[in-house]
């Protein structure tokens, strides 16, 4: 009990500068809760004289906030939801947010009150969208995003206690991608794409690592090295596709991981160069394989290559411990003969084009700019000649005149 304005009040008291209400009610336990009322003379009165009443209407409205919490599914609570997100977002993003929620999340979660939603789910629902709808990393963030959204607003509302998105992690990035039998590294929807270059060989290494492997081996090291095409080419290639005279390899197919013979990455042609040291290591192969008429480079029975297992796993392998080199993917013999040829001075496009077989020179400058050397040149000598020398010789005249 508690005395204020000469009056005892037994259920009205003072916390702060509000009026608070304490009592015990039929089935309930003992309450005390602050009624938002500022402190004054009338408002102790109205709460000492309506106690039960007030208290009553709380554990109501208690109990009916629990009831709906219990029964209210996220697929009831969206329509809420995105009207809360229409003070922030627009018209547009509203309806993109809509659909991506319905098609990826709704599926799973929508018949879900609130409190069903746990991580356990939330980690199985992740590597669904991962393995099954195959959505790359930088999607399901998104829609994780979109996700947590929700339940915010359902905390906001009352109606969810805990966000689950914010304690569970969005996949790793190295889940998304993953390397083949062959050695491709893949996608998260199984495309073969380019390696990252972590750590090209120097040319000293190339020469060393040429010189130290045996057999047909050295051979294959030596295309590849210095042709820069990819391992599935290098496997596919037939005699029929060298042109001794205009010293080029016509690249026209690739192995796949189904074992068998497609077309190339970006399904074209490309005729490259033979260097030197690659005429040498084919003329010296021709000796061995030429007079068959197939393929350039055959494994032990006598077949062509189907598998990189013979290359990674043994020779490759074998070969780096040997001389001391950490191991490196096998695919560094691409990466390598661009570094080398760009860090020399070699022309861009002629690497990117003619060589890679990029089909944008820009792909190429997002994977190797900085192996790039700057040519130190005077520029636009073409301009150094008697007219431009007349013209600049008139404007002096001009302006001392």
């Amino acid at each position: 009990m508690a005395k204020f304005f000469n009056k005892d009040y037994k259920h009205a008291f003072k916390r702060g500068s509000k009026v608070w209400v304490s009592g015990k009610i039929k089935g309930q336990s003992y309450h005390r809760m602050s009624t938002a009322k500022g402190f004054s003379k009338a408002n102790m009165n109205y709460v000492e004289n309506h106690w039960e009443e007030i208290l009553e209407e709380y554990f109501e409205q208690k109990n009916m906030l629990m009831e709906r919490k219990r029964m209210l599914t996220l697929r009831d609570f969206l329509p809420r939801s995105l009207e809360l997100r229409t003070e922030t977002a627009s018209e547009g993003t509203i309806r993109d947010y809509e659909l991506s929620i319905r098609k990826h999340i709704l599926p799973v979660f929508g018949d879900c009150k609130f409190d069903e939603i746990t991580i356990s789910k939330i980690k199985d629902w992740q590597k669904y969208l991962r393995v099954e709808v195959k959505l790359s990393q930088k999607t399901i963030i998104g829609i994780r995003a979109m996700f947590s959204g929700i339940l915010n607003h359902a905390i906001e509302e009352g109606i969810a206690t805990t966000n689950v998105i914010s304690q569970t992690k969005a996949p790793d990035k190295k889940l998304f991608v993953q390397y083949d039998e062959f050695g491709n590294l893949l996608d998260h929807k199984g495309r073969e794409i380019e390696d990252k270059i972590l750590d090209p060989f120097t040319l000293d290494d190339v020469l060393r690592l040429i010189d130290a492997a045996e057999g047909q081996f050295k051979l294959i090291l030596t295309v590849l090295f210095f042709t820069g095409m990819r391992t599935g080419e290098m496997v596919t290639l037939k005699w029929s596709d060298i042109d001794w005279s205009s010293e080029t390899i016509h690249i026209q197919r690739a192995n796949n991981s189904s074992h068998k013979i497609g077309t190339t990455k970006n399904g074209t042609t490309r005729k490259i160069t033979i260097l030197p040291i690659v005429m040498d290591a084919l003329k010296k192969q021709y000796k061995v394989t030429g007079l068959k008429g197939g393929f350039i480079f055959l494994a032990q029975d006598g077949g062509r290559y189907t598998t990189y297992d013979t290359f990674r796993k043994h020779h490759w392998k074998n070969l780096l411990l040997r001389l001391g080199y950490d191991y490196r993917k096998f695919y560094q013999t691409r990466h390598t003969f661009a570094s080398i040829m760009l860090s020399n001075g070699e022309d861009i496009i002629w690497v990117s084009k003619v060589m890679l077989g990029h089909s944008e020179v820009a792909t190429t400058y997002k994977f190797y700019a900085k192996y790039i050397q700057p040519k130190n040149k005077k520029h636009a000598t073409f301009l150094d000649d008697e007219r431009t020398n007349n013209v600049q010789n008139i404007n002096l005249k001009s302006e001392s005149a």
